[in-house]
């Protein structure tokens, strides 16, 4: 008699956490398919129907919160994806906000969701391409002493890295964000342009190497070319009048929690 409810409890419990993952992972799933949804109609510039859609999506977001089976989704996640879901919804309902920015804060929510969900080939690695390739026209630039060129170029890059920045922060540690962070406040300091050629390259390649370090962790056979090809050719979505202070914002929360100890 023991034994038959010993069992009946086994299989009860194995029951349980099945129903508790296909929980999980169903709503992770319909999270990310809302992020697309909002980001396709952004796209086409369907800003009522987006904001209905992440009005569901909220209502979903805090459901999963509550909910005992998504325990995979940590406060650290919780509170940037609310930072992205706030970001997007501020934008769709500001009217001077541009179509590019709207489409741009899409790309950013859409890059986060995806990262959330997955660990191997999410959708930022797919910008690996156009973020490394402005470090040859920034060498190019300092050897040449072009100022002008340099901060156009230098421009270019924070937008790039500001648009994956909140998607790192769900696949990359706290430890490694800092050190780009660190290599990239020496440059933008007064003082970098008073120094001389060989070590302004010396701290190009400090940060070069750092980033290739984060993009390496990522497996490039899945990455959406369609979403790169929205992002890079939309005009005006690559240096916005917000650049770089949506880096500073995410990686001043992402040091709060660090001081706080949330999981990663």
């Amino acid at each position: 008699m023991k034994r038959k409810l010993t069992i009946c409890l086994l299989l009860a419990l194995i029951f349980y956490i099945g129903n508790a993952k296909a929980e999980e992972r169903g709503s992770l799933e319909e999270l990310n398919e809302l992020s697309d949804t909002v980001f396709q109609m952004t796209r086409q510039s369907q800003y009522d129907e987006a904001l209905q859609v992440l009005g569901y999506f909220e209502k979903k977001l805090k459901a999963a919160e509550k909910s005992p089976a998504n325990q995979s989704l940590s406060g650290a996640q919780i509170r940037q994806i609310t930072l992205g879901f706030n970001d997007m919804e501020r934008s769709l309902k500001q009217t001077d906000t541009s179509d590019s920015e709207k489409l741009r804060a899409a790309a950013q929510f859409r890059m986060l969701m995806d990262a959330v969900k997955n660990q191997s080939d999410p959708l930022w690695g797919s910008l690996e391409k156009p973020i490394m390739e402005t470090f040859s026209a920034l060498k190019k630039e300092v050897q040449e002493n072009e100022k002008t060129n340099f901060h156009e170029k230098w421009n270019e890059f924070i937008s790039l890295y500001d648009l994956i920045y909140p998607s790192l922060t769900m696949d990359i540690s706290i430890d490694q964000l800092d050190d780009v962070g660190k290599h990239i406040d020496v440059i933008e300091q007064e003082a970098f342009q008073h120094m001389t050629v060989s070590t302004k390259l010396e701290r190009l390649s400090l940060l070069q190497k750092d980033l290739k370090s984060v993009f390496d962790r990522v497996e490039k056979d899945d990455a959406d070319p369609s979403l790169l090809w929205v992002i890079l050719t939309t005009g005006g979505i690559i240096i916005t009048a917000l650049t770089y202070v949506g880096y500073r914002k995410y990686r001043a929360e992402k040091n709060k929690l660090k001081k706080r100890d949330y999981p990663k």
